[in-house]
Parts: structure tokens; C-alpha cells; sequence
């Protein structure tokens, strides 16, 4: 019988960074329920802005308005793509992308653009920008694990 060689402590600590763990799986699919919540949400809200900003108000739609409602629309649509990306373990480039539609919706959300009020400026909307801006930090910080399947390594 021969015995195997025992592992030191720095290789166990190194398998087990290196190892797929339940906790990394939780957060990754953590992370995918933000893009979810957060794409529907600010998904919604952006299409509700045309009747709420139209009802009984002296608005007309300007150019900038618009620009600003399709870019939005496009990011939330966006934020729900990441969640397939993560599904599918492409962590890098969930992370990215939802980093950058989170951003756009936040800045768009508080009002940045344009000189008129806020589409559908409300807390809920700011709140589902940052919900797509954390799933993509998380799927950022994670994207080097091995539960991330990125096109280059295969």
C-alpha cells in the first residue's frame, strides 16, 4: 500500500480558490437575478414614460427626449441579455456589458442629458440601474473563476 503525498496547506488553499464552490455559484447566479430585475424594471418604467410624461402636461416630444428613451430601452433590452451571458458562464462579458448598460441607465435615469426632467424619474428606476451596475461589477470581479467559460479558453 502506498500512502499519497500529503497536500500542503498553501495547495489546498490554492484548489479550493481554484474550485468551483457552492457560494461562487450562488453569487454568479445572484448576480443574473439582478440583471433580471433590473433590465424588466427600468424595461417597464421606459415605456411608461410616454403616457406619463404626455398625460395632461404641455410636453412635446423634443429629439433629445427620444434619443434618450430609445438608448434606454436598448440598455435595459441589454441588461436582460447579460442575464443569458451568465446562464451560459460568459462572466466577462456579462460583467462588461452590464457595467456599461448600468451606467447608461443611471446616468439617464438621474436626469444628465438633456434639459428636461428625468424619464419617469422616480427612485425605482435609479434603484434598477444599480441593480444592472452591481450584477456587472459582480460578474467582473468573478470572471476569472473557473465557473466563467470565456470564448477565449475554449
Amino acid at each position: 500500500m502506498s500512502i499519497g503525498k500529503a497536500k500542503s496547506p498553501v495547495e489546498n488553499a490554492s484548489s479550493l480558490i481554484k474550485g468551483s464552490s457552492p457560494l461562487r455559484t450562488d453569487i454568479v447566479d445572484v448576480a443574473a437575478v439582478l440583471f433580471v430585475v433590473g433590465g424588466v424594471a427600468s424595461f417597464v418604467i421606459s415605456l411608461l414614460a410616454i403616457p406619463l410624461m404626455s398625460a395632461g402636461l404641455p410636453f412635446t416630444f423634443s429629439s433629445v427626449f427620444l434619443i434618450v428613451l430609445v438608448i434606454t430601452l436598448i440598455c435595459s433590452l441589454g441588461a436582460v441579455h447579460c442575464y443569458t451571458l451568465v446562464t451560459k458562464r460568459l462572466l466577462s462579458e456579462a460583467g462588461i456589458r452590464g457595467m456599461i448598460f448600468g451606467a447608461l441607465l443611471l446616468i439617464f435615469s438621474l436626469g444628465f442629458v438633456g434639459n428636461f426632467s428625468p424619464v419617469a424619474s422616480t427612485s425605482l428606476t435609479e434603484a434598477s440601474a444599480v441593480l444592472v451596475l452591481v450584477g456587472g461589477g459582480i460578474c467582473f470581479l468573478l470572471r476569472h473563476t473557473t465557473l466563467s467559460s470565456s470564448r477565449i479558453r475554449q
